[in-house]
């Protein structure tokens, strides 16, 4: 009787563990980024199986309007146009940050002085 429950507890405890591996194989497979020559840098959903993709195809980045019956192409630019372009949007939106703050500390401190006045 004892010998019966150790073999299905080992047997229980090896199904178990064989899913697991299988589990994290798979949620590994699916997560990374699939080899060659696409890959998707960024998706955004305008709604139920609608979105706007950004893909890599080998040097250029392509923008593709995704829809149920179709896909288009919306614009296609050259890696390294690319790379410039999202430099060029990320130091303004630094520009802007900074803006930001100064008329902030700017507006804020006028405000305290002509409380106090």
């Amino acid at each position: 009787m004892t010998e019966e429950l150790l073999r299905v507890g080992f047997s229980l405890i090896l199904v178990v563990g064989l899913i697991v591996v299988v589990a994290r194989f798979l949620q590994n497979r699916t997560h990374g980024q699939a080899p060659g020559p696409l890959k998707t840098l960024g998706y955004m959903s305008l709604g139920p199986r609608r979105g706007i993709a950004v893909i890599k195809a080998g040097k250029e980045v392509l923008l593709i309007g995704v829809t149920p019956t179709d896909l288009k192409l919306l614009k296609s630019i050259e890696e390294d146009q690319f790379d410039m372009d999202l430099k060029t949007m990320k130091d303004n939106i630094e520009h802007i940050r900074t803006l930001k703050d100064l008329f902030r500390r700017n507006w804020l401190g006028r405000s305290r002085v002509e409380e106090n006045e």
